[in-house]
Order: structure tokens, then C-alpha cells, then sequence
């Protein structure tokens, strides 16, 4: 099982100066199949991501049904020879070809965030908040979420409060209150949300209660802060390491997030490994994207 970028060419049609040879060796063209290219990258011992140029769509519509059937069957011996599985189209492709990866729902970033909330209490706009005045809420938060890291955070804060609560974790919020001071109130009520400061949410809790705080929403992977009415986005940057294997041109073609799913949903079915652990190998690290109005993006 491989995994495949597909490219497209960025060769254009050559024409001549004559419009009768022009009218001749495109209708001799036509019937001709257009060039498929396959290449490699190395990603890491032993694992290997295609890459595979395929024909711009003016190219590939300006065939006959010959020629395009031709150019198809290259298509297709490329993805059999190679064992390719999962392959990502570049946005133009998409006009006349189909059957690309489907990225899954939540993904990889996702997850990711909710194990590694307390790393966006480093990035801005939380970063210079004071917590010792304020009150958070938590919903959906599962046993795997509350790291050390994160208690370590939530110490910080004047209260906290936990909506959904899990009757398994009731020794877990008693040696927190013992061990900091800090008072934790459980709820099943989302009322406690008109008090409180920061909402970190787990999981789409299908209830829409009011809320004027700032919201960080690892489901949606984005930070909400009406008060300055900007919504932050959460994604991966690439680091060095893996601009370095696969060129920033090349990463420039596609979709920052849909690309770094896609890789370590590789990494992580080739090797059989963590998300964690794909992270590392490949390169990528939590941080804030960009920054939106909330105007805009209503």
C-alpha cells in the first residue's frame, strides 16, 4: 500500500506562429495520450510518498476521447504498479479526475489538540492572559485529555468548572483541589458558562447556550474571542525538517491542513505508530494559523 501527491504539469501547449499548422497538430494531438510522471520522495526508512504529474485540464480536455482515454490508462497503470491506495489531488485536477483520499472526520489535528490543550496557553491570544482572575470550563473532557500539563495550567485559574462530568474521574478533581486550592465545581448544567471566562471545549456538545468568553474549541480546531471579535485558527506548521524533504513549492500546492493529514494518516497506517509519534517523524507542530474577523466568518 502507497500513498501519492498528484501534480499537475506545468508544461503548456506549444503552438506555432501558423494557424493551419496549428488546426493540424492539434487534431494529430488529440488522439495522442498526454505524459504521466512518476516520481518518489523518501519520508522516512524504507517509506516512500509518490509523486505523480499529471496534465493540466486545458491539456487533457483539449484530447479527443482517444486521447483522453490514453492519458486515463497511463493514470491508472501508474496507481496499479505502484500499489497506490490513497493519493491527494492538486485543486486543478479535480476539474476531470475523482477518487482522491477522504480526509476523516475530525482527523489527526484534532485529536492532537485535545492531548495537547496547555501548548495554546503559550501561543497568543491566550498566552498573555491573567488566569488568576478568571474562571474556566471544561466539557467532554476525557481522561486522556487531562495531562499533568494541563492540570498544570488549570492551577493557574481562580475556578474551574466541568460540565459532563465523569464519576471516574472524581478522585482525579479531589487530589487537584488538595494538591492547588483551586475549587472545581461539577455540572451537568451548561448555565455555568454565563460565569465563566474561558470555555475549553472536547467534544461538539450539541447545545447552544450563550457564551461571551473565550471559546477553544479542539473540535473545530479554533480559538473564538468576541471581545476583540477575532477567531483564531489552530493548524500544524511544517518545520525544516520536512520542508526540506518534499520543497516548499511543492507544499504551496496544497491545502496546509488537508496536506499534513494526509501524511501522517500515512505515517501512522505505514509504521503503526501514535499521532504523537507521527508528529515527531514528520515534522509538524501544533500552532495558531491565522487570524479572522468574526464578521468575516459569519
Amino acid at each position: 500500500m502507497a500513498y501519492a501527491l498528484v501534480l499537475t504539469s506545468e508544461k503548456a501547449i506549444k503552438k506555432s506562429r501558423f494557424f493551419l499548422l496549428n488546426n493540424i497538430s492539434g487534431f494529430f494531438q488529440g488522439f495522442i495520450p498526454a505524459a504521466v510522471h512518476v516520481s518518489f520522495i523518501g519520508i522516512d526508512e524504507n517509506l516512500f510518498l509518490y509523486i505523480i504529474t499529471m496534465p493540466p485540464p486545458e491539456v487533457y480536455l483539449s484530447k479527443n476521447r482517444i486521447g483522453k482515454n490514453g492519458t486515463l490508462k497511463k493514470w491508472m497503470s501508474a496507481v496499479k504498479n505502484n500499489n497506490i491506495k490513497h493519493y491527494l489531488l492538486e485543486r486543478p485536477l479535480k476539474e476531470y479526475m475523482n477518487g482522491e483520499w477522504p480526509m476523516e472526520k475530525g482527523g489527526c489535528l484534532a485529536e492532537s489538540i485535545r492531548k495537547n490543550v496547555h501548548l495554546l496557553f503559550l501561543m497568543e491570544p491566550l498566552k498573555e492572559l491573567e488566569v488568576q482572575t478568571m474562571t474556566v470550563t471544561l466539557s467532554g473532557a476525557k481522561k486522556e485529555y487531562l495531562k499533568s500539563e494541563l492540570m498544570s495550567v488549570l492551577k493557574n485559574f481562580k475556578m474551574v468548572n466541568v460540565i459532563a462530568y465523569d464519576s471516574d474521574l472524581n478522585s482525579l478533581w479531589d487530589e487537584f483541589m488538595a494538591e492547588t486550592g483551586v475549587p472545581v465545581c461539577i455540572s451537568e448544567d451548561f448555565g455555568v458558562l454565563s460565569r465563566t471566562d474561558i470555555w475549553i471545549s472536547f467534544e461538539d456538545t450539541g447545545v447552544n447556550h450563550p457564551f461571551n468568553g473565550i471559546k477553544v474549541d479542539t473540535r473545530e480546531r479554533k480559538i473564538v474571542n468576541p471581545e476583540f471579535n477575532k477567531q483564531y485558527r489552530i493548524g500544524y506548521s511544517f518545520q525544516r525538517k520536512l520542508l526540506k524533504k518534499l520543497g516548499i513549492r511543492l507544499v504551496q500546492r496544497f491545502d496546509n491542513y488537508v496536506l499534513s493529514e494526509f501524511l501522517l494518516h500515512m505515517l501512522i497506517n505505514m509504521k503503526n505508530i501514535e499521532i504523537s509519534e507521527a508528529e515527531v517523524l514528520l515534522g509538524v507542530k501544533i500552532s495558531i494559523m491565522s487570524v479572522e474577523s468574526l464578521s468575516l466568518c459569519s
